[in-house]
């Protein structure tokens, strides 16, 4: 058994996911493409990165001591690349700029080591371009692509990655990592549908947008019941927006009499909000007003 290291401890349901890797990595059967995937906020970046980080390592076990661990603690391991939205879609000329940093040698003689945070993110253009690169890596390249959303990956993406499924935490094992008194527990439950993870809904905590909730709650209930939108969904950014809108699909999955009164217009808000939810997500310089007040004239 191999404990997780020092970056991970504190998240145990990561465990099982660590195990799987260094099984791989020891029978030799490591991929060069792997897509690491499961709920939003529950880990999985930073395990993308204790993984990278244990490629670079001499041991593989991130002793600290040797060359490459010094590197990475120094952060300028000239072998280790991200590649993350920006801001929110992952471009091609990225992958581009990637693509021929790699067509060199490794600066330290060993492996390269890539992580593709929200993969998912990549346009069409970008997926296209790393097809070749998953399809003929080079020696000693490993790509490590993350995703809370692998379904909306190309499959001929998909099929040149090996899966490492990363489970959610128990619900003991949510409340433990968030804190004492950080969080009511009879509403964990809800902020974990909304927000995925603890990780995650530690963020929303920290940010207010978890004060927000509510607020936006009451504002769908006022806005679907005058046809007219509610001040208090007025200025959202397009991640404030995508949240409202799931918070809107979850409360009307629940109880879709608390918003509407008959069962055509549920389902007719219902679908809209999930559909509107996933462009919000993956199409940025939406109007989400305008987008809002046509959802409830529905």
């Amino acid at each position: 058994m191999n404990p997780l290291p020092a970056p991970l401890v504190e998240m145990p349901w990561l465990a099982r996911s660590w195990q799987l890797w260094h099984q791989s990595l020891a029978s030799g059967r490591l991929s060069h493409g792997w897509l690491i995937c499961g709920a939003r906020g529950i880990g999985k970046g930073a395990l993308a990165d204790t993984l990278a980080d244990s490629l670079l390592c001499e041991s593989a076990n991130l002793c600290g001591y040797c060359r490459g661990c010094q590197l990475l603690a120094a952060g300028n391991h000239p072998d280790r690349m991200v590649i993350s939205p920006d801001p929110r879609v992952i471009k091609v000329e990225q992958i581009r700029d990637l693509i021929q940093t790699l067509e060199g040698t490794a600066h330290q003689g060993g492996r390269r080591v890539v992580v593709i945070q929200q993969a998912d993110a990549m346009n069409g253009a970008a997926a296209n371009a790393l097809l070749k690169t998953l399809e003929e890596p080079g020696t000693g390249v490993h790509l490590l692509l993350v995703s809370d959303a692998p379904n909306r990956l190309p499959a001929t993406i998909i099929s040149r990655c090996q899966r490492l499924m990363v489970t959610s935490p128990s619900r003991g094992q949510s409340l433990a990592w968030l804190g004492e008194g950080r969080v009511d527990p009879a509403k964990l439950d809800g902020l974990l549908r909304l927000f995925g993870g603890p990780l995650k809904l530690a963020e929303a905590l920290a940010s207010g947008e978890v004060d927000a909730i509510e607020a936006w709650r009451q504002g769908w209930q006022r806005s679907l019941s005058s046809g007219v939108l509610d001040p208090v969904l007025f200025g959202l950014d397009d991640a404030q927006a995508a949240q409202a809108l799931k918070l809107l699909y979850i409360d009307l999955v629940a109880d879709p009499h608390a918003y509407v009164t008959s069962l055509k217009r549920y389902q007719s808000v219902a679908r809209a909000a999930a559909a509107l939810h996933h462009r919000f997500e993956t199409q940025p310089g939406l109007n989400p007003a305008a987008v809002f007040q046509q959802l409830i004239n529905r």
